[in-house]
């Protein structure tokens, strides 16, 4: 009989056919995510590995990596095992370095998972792929919410995602990828006992004979799980129950009677086989964890390293430890827990506090020294303490819930001087405003103010504020500070940088200036970028919008190169207000270059802005005609991770495309309302704005002019303000087939008054355009086409033309109407704007007016001619085998953006695999 009883693989044919199945189709550029469940021992990773070998020959390179249950408080680490490869560290370098991107760990985050989905995505431009992920059930929450991700992109992917779990209960981020992959209809293979035929198999594997029926009887007690089975027989043998006679193996006599009592006393049983040495030394090392670095394990236990090697060389040979590529790990988790638990709790917390000890001067990572430290709940010694303090920055970065939880614990202890608990108090603070949990940071920092009411608490107090949205809050304590209390140059600069940009979000334009600029002079003069920083956007915001567009450029232009190192606040994205700007003052191409800038930015360094700035882009795309682009970066956004409410504003303008294509006409009342978030305050005007042409669609012109006009005097002298004269030709229009003179009359005035303020071409057009319908002048409006058309605005030219038309029909000028109908149509026709178009044409109708026998064509809605002209760029570079993160580089784009492309182009070309795309030449 054999000696070892490692784990056999045997039965799962079903299983790992259905896998080998799913590895073809991924060949053939259908991705899918298959999920395993089951209990613990039954089988899932001997199944994982099995597969191994046949999805390698289908084709596929292969990742596997595992959770580990002592990292779940580390941020990726269910992912780090697929990236640990050599060559393939940079996805998570600046995650493992601990240096803090941005101000949270949500905005840090989204910059590591985007690295990571980039380097996945390369991965798969170069070939098929099975990333494989064991004990899903131990992942943290980053690598939980980075795996939901993932499964909506493996559709269009040459991947197979394959994610192995125990039916634990869910937290919330592992339920909502359960969600997730119900909602995608996924495979799931669910493990239970083996067959009573596969059972045998494995027991004759273990025993090198047949079994007989009293053995088979006694296995059966196991219920088919692979674990139970094979400690069970261990036991037996062991035992020396067990006899082969006539190549049968049976159990012998009355040892029936009196098997092991559970699976933890049959695994335990194992170490009464090895040496003193060896068996005093695994339950301490499975105490430290399911991973074994000899020389960490030497320096804790304080042994000679080759003592060390000796013990876990027997730990090999008897099967409790395994080797996994490079490590040393305990064969099951199980095993290892089985193990640690005969350990008395005091020893084990000792053996705990004395590794956090010995290990502080080893090169072992900060995140499991600490684990020892926190899960040995001692009090810490001065060498620890200061060790602590040290590391504490990096520590906060790479394990947030950890240090969290021993920076909290530590700050309480008795008997620290004055000095360290200070110290270690604001630690605990920027942990908790890390990770997110600004209020109980807010009942530290006032508790702490009461014994220590200096300026560093009232500005971390400032920021508690500014990340709960409290912004009136957060100005009443900078001012507060300010008039108050002793500040130097820069501390004054600060507080004023943070009055300055307060105040413009909460409408007080005038205070915000005045704030913004005194944080600009003190903060150039001392050198604070960030009090610049501030200062600068709060003018130049200010001016914008108010409508002085070149003096909040000039501003404006000036904040990038303060930041260029990729540092910075989360309260301002450096480009942001510089391409809105450029926007507004006609320059298309140049804004969409800083966006671009903008969007690698924050992808490299932080993502709290990256959904702005798609959203940005599909705003820019929508004035300027690209409405395809528009749709791809509305798609992207609401693919990204959503802090300032700027999905809910892409699903707005994708309403707005949607309505004016004649594809989207939804009951006015369910439009989804925005939140009071950042994003939806700017852009106040886009919800009323979609939801009053849903009344006109439906034949509630009144309804829609109603809703209009509200909003414009509901907005006219707030955030929304700088962009509200988008809703004006649609007011001015509305109002002239209404008959209503007064709202016609308003709206003119309204632009007149904002091109006085900067004169532009498109601003120019939209103030001739509600000119010529409040005075009925036909020809103005044609001059106005003439300054959108200058401007790069399709759709308000081809209002214009739109408008002209009614008043010349009206005028009896039939041959010009026509004219100025046809070159409508025209423009509506190539932005898709069925809709536009359909009313143009009823418009002039009552005048009898009718289009030209040919008229424009619309694009047509699928094959090669269906495809934008950014789609046909993409696809080329598809079809050459370039992945969308290179793709995404070439064309200056964010790689969300290039997957909505793609998924476009496989739409229009009714095609199911990026894959199968290919030139039209290829054709």
């Amino acid at each position: 009989m054999q000696d070892c009883f490692a784990a056999a693989f045997v039965g799962r044919d079903a299983e790992l056919a259905t896998l080998t199945a799913l590895g073809r189709r991924a060949v053939a550029g259908h991705g899918c995510v298959v999920s395993i469940e089951g209990a613990p021992g039954i089988g899932k990773s001997a199944l994982l590995e099995a597969a191994r070998n046949p999805l390698a020959a289908a084709g596929l390179h292969i990742r596997i990596g595992a959770a580990d249950e002592l990292r779940q408080g580390v941020p990726f680490a269910g992912v780090c095992s697929w990236l640990d490869d050599a060559g393939t560290t940079s996805p998570i370098e600046a995650l493992r370095s601990g240096d803090r991107v941005g101000d949270v760990a949500a905005s840090h985050e989204l910059a590591i998972a985007e690295a990571i989905l980039d380097q996945i995505d390369t991965w798969c431009a170069a070939g098929p792929i099975a990333l494989v992920m064991d004990d899903v059930h131990w992942a943290d929450r980053s690598s939980l919410t980075l795996l939901r991700r993932l499964c909506t992109l493996v559709d269009e992917l040459p991947l197979l995602l394959v994610l192995a779990a125990r039916p634990l209960p869910r937290d919330p981020a592992y339920a909502a990828l359960t969600s997730e992959l119900v909602a995608r209809q996924a495979p799931v293979l669910r493990l239970d006992g083996l067959p009573v035929a596969d059972a045998a198999e494995l027991v004759r594997h273990l025993v090198g004979a047949e079994p007989g029926p009293r053995l088979l009887a006694k296995v059966a007690e196991a219920g088919g799980n692979p674990l139970h089975v094979t400690e069970l027989v261990a036991a037996l043998v062991r035992d020396g129950a067990i006899r082969v006679i006539a190549d049968t193996a049976d159990p012998a006599g009355a040892v029936v009677a009196n098997p092991s009592a559970s699976l933890a006393e049959a695994i335990t049983q194992r170490l009464d086989f090895l040496s003193r040495p060896t068996r005093d030394v695994l339950p301490m090392a499975a105490a430290l964890g399911p991973t074994i670095d000899v020389a960490d394990l030497a320096v804790v236990l304080k042994i000679p390293i080759l003592d060390a090697w000796s013990a876990v060389t027997e730990a090999l040979d008897g099967g409790l430890l395994i080797r996994v590529d490079a490590e040393l790990v305990f064969r099951h988790d199980l095993i290892r827990h089985a193990l640690a638990d005969r350990l008395p709790a005091s020893l084990r917390s000792d053996l705990l506090q004395r590794a956090g000890q010995a290990l502080q001067s080893t090169e072992a990572p900060i995140e499991r020294v600490a684990y020892y430290l926190s899960v040995a709940d001692r009090e810490l010694d001065r060498a620890s303490l200061d060790w602590l303090i040290g590391v504490a920055d990096k520590l906060i970065v790479r394990a947030p819930e950890l240090a969290k939880r021993l920076l909290s614990r530590v700050a309480a202890t008795p008997d620290l001087d004055a000095g360290t608990r200070s110290v270690l108090i604001r630690l605990r603070i920027h942990a908790l405003l890390w990770d997110g949990n600004a209020a109980e940071a807010e009942s530290v920092v006032r508790e702490a103010l009461l014994t220590q009411p200096d300026i560093e608490l009232h500005w971390l107090l400032a920021q508690i504020y500014q990340a709960q949205a409290r912004l009136s809050d957060a100005v009443a304590l900078a001012e507060d500070v300010l008039s108050t209390r002793e500040l130097d140059a820069e501390e004054s600069a600060r507080f004023l940088g943070m009055c300055g940009l307060g105040n413009f979000f909460l409408e007080r334009f005038a205070a915000a200036e005045q704030a913004g600029r005194q944080a600009v002079a003190l903060g150039e003069s001392t050198g604070n970028p960030l009090a610049t920083g501030y200062g600068l956007t709060a003018v130049g915001a200010v001016h914008y919008t108010r409508g002085y567009l070149d003096e909040a450029l000039n501003l404006s232009a000036r904040i990038p190169a303060l930041f260029e190192d990729g540092t910075g606040p989360d309260q301002f994205d450096p480009y942001a207000l510089y391409a809105h700007c450029l926007i507004e003052l006609d320059h298309l191409t140049d804004a969409e270059a800083v966006l671009q800038t903008a969007i690698g930015r924050n992808r490299r360094f932080r993502g709290v802005y990256l959904s702005s700035n798609l959203v940005a882009k599909a705003r820019m795309y929508l004035v300027g005609g690209r409405w395809d682009d528009a749709l791809a970066e509305c798609t992207a956004s609401m693919q990204t991770p959503d802090v300032l409410g700027y999905a809910t504003l892409a699903h707005t303008i994708a309403a707005l495309i949607g309505i004016r294509r004649g594809t989207f006409v939804p009951d006015p009342d369910r439009v989804p309302a925005p939140d009071h978030r950042l994003a939806n305050i700017g852009y106040a005007h886009f919800h009323p704005w979609v939801k009053a042409l849903t009344h006109e669609a439906r034949g509630r012109p009144d309804l829609a002019l109603e809703l209009l006009v509200d909003t414009h005097n509901r907005l006219t002298d707030g955030l929304a303000s700088a962009t509200l004269h988008y809703i004006y030709p649609d007011i001015a229009r509305l109002a002239a087939d209404v008959g209503d003179a007064h709202a016609a009359r308003s709206v003119a005035a309204s632009a007149d008054l904002l091109l006085t303020r900067q004169p532009t071409a498109s601003r120019t057009g939209t103030a001739l355009l509600c000119r010529g319908l409040a005075d009925s002048d036909p020809d103005v409006l044609r001059t106005a086409a003439s300054a959108f058309r200058q401007s790069g605005r399709p759709l308000f030219e081809a209002q214009a033309h739109e408008n002209a038309a009614v008043l010349l029909a009206a005028a009896g000028r039939a041959p010009e109407s026509r004219n100025a109908l046809e070159t409508a149509t025209e423009l509506y026709s190539g932005l898709g704007a069925s809709w536009d178009s359909a009313r143009a044409v009823a418009r002039v109708r009552p005048y009898g007016i009718r289009r030209g026998v040919r008229g424009p064509r619309n694009r047509p809605k699928s094959g090669w001619a269906a495809l934008t002209d950014t789609e046909r760029k993409v696809a080329a570079q598809v079809a050459e085998g370039l992945s969308n993160t290179d793709i995404a580089a070439q064309m200056f784009l964010s790689r969300r953006t290039i997957q909505s492309h793609v998924s476009s182009i496989l739409g229009k070309l009714d095609l199911h695999s990026r894959r199968e795309i290919t030139t039209p030449q290829a054709h």
